[in-house]
C-alpha cells in the first residue's frame, strides 16, 4: 500500500508538469494583449487589427469568437459588452502556415441610439488554435470600449441637410406650378 501512494504521487506529479508542456508546445501567440477604444460615438464604427504568430513547425488553423468575463476578471468600473453581434472578424477563421503571422480585422460597431452613449464596456476576444491535438489552448485578447457622451452628428447633419433640400425642391416645384397655371388664365 505504502508503494501504490508513492506510486500514485509520483503519477499525479508527472501530470501537473506534463500539462502544461502540452500547453506550451502550442506555439503561437497574439498582439496586441490589449485594446481599447474610446470615444467611439453611437452609430460609428471602431477597427483594429490583431496579429497571429505562429511559431510551430506546422500550419494551424484559427478562429476568433468573443468571451464575456465575470465580473470578478474585469477590470474595475467596466460593464459587460451589451451585444456580442457588434463585433465582427474578418476573416472569422484563419490558416496560418508555420513559422509566420497573419492579421485579422476586428470591427466593432455600436447601434445609433442615446442609451449607448458614455458607456464603459469590456469582453474578450477569443483566438482559438482549431488542432486535433489532446489540449486546445484559447488565447484572449481584452478589449475595452467606451462610448462618447454624445450620439454621432453625423447621421443629424444629413437629416437636416436632406430636409433642407426636400424644401427646397417643393418650393421650386410650387413656384413653377403656381407660375404656370396663372399664365394659363
Amino acid at each position: 500500500m505504502h508503494v501504490n501512494r508513492k506510486l500514485l504521487g509520483l503519477f499525479g506529479a508527472f501530470l501537473i508538469m506534463l500539462l502544461p508542456c502540452f500547453a506550451l508546445a502550442q506555439g503561437f501567440g497574439v498582439s496586441p494583449s490589449k485594446v481599447k477604444i474610446d470615444n467611439l460615438s453611437p452609430g460609428e464604427t471602431g477597427e483594429f487589427e490583431l496579429t497571429i504568430r505562429n511559431r510551430d513547425q506546422i500550419a494551424h488553423n484559427f478562429s476568433f469568437t468573443t468571451f464575456q468575463p465575470s465580473q470578478k476578471q474585469r477590470t474595475e468600473k467596466r460593464a459587460p459588452f451589451p451585444d456580442a453581434g457588434w463585433i465582427g472578424f474578418s476573416p472569422v477563421n484563419l490558416s496560418v502556415p508555420a513559422n509566420s503571422e497573419a492579421n485579422v480585422t476586428v470591427t466593432v460597431a455600436i447601434p445609433p441610439e442615446r442609451k449607448w452613449a458614455g458607456q464603459n464596456w469590456e469582453v474578450w476576444l477569443a483566438i482559438t488554435s482549431e488542432s486535433g491535438e489532446l489540449l486546445a489552448v484559447e488565447l484572449y485578447v481584452r478589449l475595452l470600449v467606451s462610448t462618447s457622451a454624445a450620439v454621432g452628428t453625423r447621421l443629424n447633419a444629413l437629416v437636416v441637410a436632406g430636409v433642407a433640400v426636400g424644401i427646397g425642391l417643393l418650393g421650386y416645384g410650387g413656384y413653377h406650378y403656381f407660375k404656370r397655371k396663372t399664365k394659363s388664365k
